[in-house]
């Protein structure tokens, strides 16, 4: 498991720096007998996976009429999946949504850039005070989703 976990982020300092981050991501198990019981850790690597290698600097808040990036983490297979996204495709930004399906499948998913575009919220019905709710979807390069799903929700201003 901990081979696992450094193939996903080999660039990682040290072993203690890999060691730090495995622990961090643990979940605990317990282990009973005869009344006495031992907390067991347990290597998580979806949880390795979600802390450092999803995208960590979404925006909190975005303003009607306000676009903003969706920047991607370390692993760039990954679809945010909200009201309001947009992919960059052959130098056009375009709506991700249903109407646009096919045009945004035929690309590689790990070379889209993705936006939140505010003015669209507004023409969705969306007002200032709501909150948007949506997933970072990991997906493999052929669109496979890998059901490592992340929530993200964004206050609009």
């Amino acid at each position: 498991m901990m081979s696992i976990c450094f193939q996903m982020y080999a660039e990682v300092k040290d072993v203690d720096e890999l060691l730090e981050m495995v622990r961090s991501t643990a979940l605990t198990d317990y282990i009973r007998l005869d009344g006495m019981t031992q907390p067991l850790q347990l290597i998580n690597p979806a949880g390795f996976y979600k802390k450092y290698l999803t995208p960590s600097t979404i925006p909190s808040s975005i303003s009607l009429g306000e676009t903003t990036e969706l920047q991607k983490g370390y692993y760039k297979g990954v679809i945010f999946n909200i009201p309001g996204a947009e992919v960059k495709i052959n130098g056009e930004w375009i709506s991700f949504d249903a109407k646009n399906k096919d045009l945004i499948l035929a690309q590689n998913p790990m070379n889209l850039e993705w936006r939140l575009n505010g003015a669209f919220l507004r023409k969705y019905g969306y007002t200032s005070g709501q909150t948007l709710q949506g997933q970072i979807i990991t997906v493999d390069d052929q669109w496979n989703g890998l059901r490592l799903e992340k929530d993200i929700t964004i206050q609009i201003n």
